[in-house]
């Protein structure tokens, strides 16, 4: 009998614990998968694609990470690339925020680059109404110790709208709706506001851009997902 109570004192102190260990993973969880999106500007138009590949997916002591490479190419066939790391830890997706530049090794050739950067979380079990932390990067550019440029991007203002169904060519997927701002300083400060729909298991399904007054810039979405 002592025993018994012991196993089921063990259960109740412990069960919180593993549940606040699960994890939303915002990537699909298996190691090649591409998504392919499309983007659009303000009239409808094409600019151009991308495609975020699974380069690594693992299992760690502490949760789950993989690495994740973005190659983007517009109409005229300039082409990007960059690649970030994201993990599940804690409850927690984090996504890294040195994604969001351009990590084109010829782009700085024969510089001295340095990032900084805090990467945008994601806890488990968002609802309406739920705000989330902050995330921004830093890069500075620098030449025989002279700094030549400086760029910071911030995230702000993260907030869960609410739950939508939303279909794109790919699917349909039930999503997390979320709205931020973010603000880029490159010499001038550009401000904008971004509404988008994630999907757990697979990522980010739609994306709206608008401009500081309200007007819709551009959009992504997701067109294929190749396994």
């Amino acid at each position: 009998m002592k025993k018994l109570i012991y196993l089921s004192l063990l259960g109740f102190l412990f069960s919180p614990f593993i549940s606040a260990q699960k994890c939303d993973f915002y990537y699909p969880q298996t190691k090649g998968a591409e998504l392919v999106y499309k983007n659009y500007d303000k009239n409808g138009k094409s600019t151009g694609t991308s495609t975020q590949k699974v380069v690594d997916y693992k299992e760690t002591a502490t949760g789950s990470e993989a690495t994740i490479s973005n190659k983007s190419t517009d109409t005229k066939g300039k082409t990007t690339e960059a690649q970030l790391n994201v993990k599940c830890e804690g409850g927690i997706f984090y996504f890294d925020m040195k994604g969001y530049l351009n990590q084109d090794p010829n782009a700085y050739q024969g510089m001295d680059v340095k990032m900084d950067a805090h990467n945008l979380e994601m806890p488990s079990n968002l609802k309406a109404g739920d705000k989330m932390k902050d995330g921004w990067v830093k890069m500075d550019v620098s030449s025989g110790g002279m700094k030549i440029m400086s760029m910071q991007i911030d995230i702000t203002d993260r907030t869960v709208v609410g739950k939508e169904s939303v279909t794109t060519p790919a699917g349909t997927f039930d999503c997390l709706k979320i709205s931020q701002n973010a603000t880029t300083k490159m010499g001038m400060t550009i401000t904008s506001k971004s509404t988008q729909w994630m999907c757990s298991g697979t990522g980010m399904i739609k994306t709206e851009t608008y401009s500081s007054d309200g007007k819709l810039a551009g959009s992504t979405i997701l067109e294929a997902i190749n396994k």
